[in-house]
């Protein structure tokens, strides 16, 4: 049985930063990651302003070459909404923090490969395929159970903190509150993508990232964007929704009103998530990015999950030297502000159609 100080699983930019912290200040530190590396996700995979700036901050470097589109970058006076009255109008995603303007060129990266190098630049050892079936926190430790789907044997690893950084539909978090269905997941909102190779873009705007309003279509927002050869077209809707109904009503949208010529398919992805309460988890195993609830305006989550990622790892860093205090509450301490920058961008929110 092999111990660790910190376990996390969950190898996306939650998990990955929260690592970075913990390995910066000598700990030591295991990734588990239930998909085989590297793992697509269903996301833009666009890098906002705020997003790059904590890449800088707290990996003190920048995203390689190789995790870039060719088309590298989307600016934000580009991220229009198109309305059949009134043309394309200004379309705003990221909105300031704490004052502070972030940049409004934003890059267009491959999530496998952004999420795979930033787990490499976080120095912690992990594990792929490497499913977390269930832990007891009962002791002086906590005894984390995992299937190992590269060997289809079980695993038992020791540690002094676990964390939960495994997404939105997070099995820590269930498995925490098994008991408790006031904070079990409840999938409301179910987010499909479609990947086209393009033949023409007809009058949709060469790198340009296109939004729409549909309720006939999605409950809320479908958009639109470019990555090297390929058309990424997203629909959402709420539970019971048949989305991939709705992606063909936008793929005839997009090729009756705008021109678009699509070519051959390549893939399509999905998943269900819901905007949770935060919860931070308790005593020693605590939970952090869009496990914890932590996301932005129009379901932004990376920097979100990058910033209370590091936090939580700062926060389990100052308990385990410490002695006594507590890694929840100083961890609930350090996010008072991105709770409120949530809350500022939910007093905004404009994607729901």
């Amino acid at each position: 049985m092999q111990q660790y100080d910190v376990v996390i699983a969950g190898s996306g930019p939650a998990g990955s930063t929260c690592a970075k912290a913990l390995k910066d200040e000598g700990f030591s530190v295991l990734v588990l990651e239930k998909e085989i590396l590297p793992r697509h996700k269903t996301c833009s995979g666009v890098l906002f302003g705020q997003t790059q700036e904590l890449i800088r901050a707290y990996f003190g470097t920048h995203v390689p070459a190789e995790v870039y589109c060719g088309n590298k970058f989307v600016e934000a006076d580009d991220i229009r909404e198109w309305d059949d009255e009134q043309g394309y109008i200004p379309y705003t995603w990221e909105i300031d923090k704490d004052g502070r303007k972030f940049s409004r060129t934003y890059h267009n990266i491959w999530r496998d490969k952004f999420d795979k190098w930033l787990l490499d630049q976080s120095g912690a050892e992990y594990r792929d395929g490497a499913k977390v079936k269930a832990f007891d926190a009962g002791g002086s430790t906590v005894d984390v159970h995992v299937h190992m789907s590269r060997t289809n044997e079980s695993a038992v690893f020791k540690c002094e903190y676990f964390v939960g950084a495994d997404g939105n539909d997070s099995t820590v978090r269930r498995l925490l509150h098994a008991q408790n269905p006031e904070y079990a997941q409840r999938h409301k909102l179910a987010s499909y993508q479609s990947y086209y190779k393009v033949k023409s873009l007809g009058s949709l705007k060469p790198n340009g990232w296109t939004v729409f309003l549909r309720q006939e279509i999605g409950d809320y927002i479908l958009c639109v964007h470019q990555k090297d050869e390929y058309l990424v077209m997203h629909v959402g809707g709420m539970d019971g929704r048949n989305l991939r109904q709705s992606m063909e009503k936008f793929k005839e949208l997009l090729s009756g009103r705008f021109g678009v010529s699509f070519g051959e398919h390549w893939r399509d992805e999905g998943c269900t998530c819901e905007l949770l309460p935060i919860f931070l988890g308790q005593e020693k195993v605590l939970v952090t990015g869009e496990a914890a609830g932590f996301i932005y305006l129009n379901c932004e989550g990376i920097s979100a999950a990058m910033d209370s990622g590091y936090r939580c790892g700062k926060a389990i860093a100052q308990a385990l030297r410490s002695n006594g205090s507590s890694a929840r509450d100083l961890y609930g301490e350090a996010c008072r502000d991105i709770l409120q920058h949530m809350d500022r961008c939910m007093s905004q929110m404009h994607f729901l159609a």
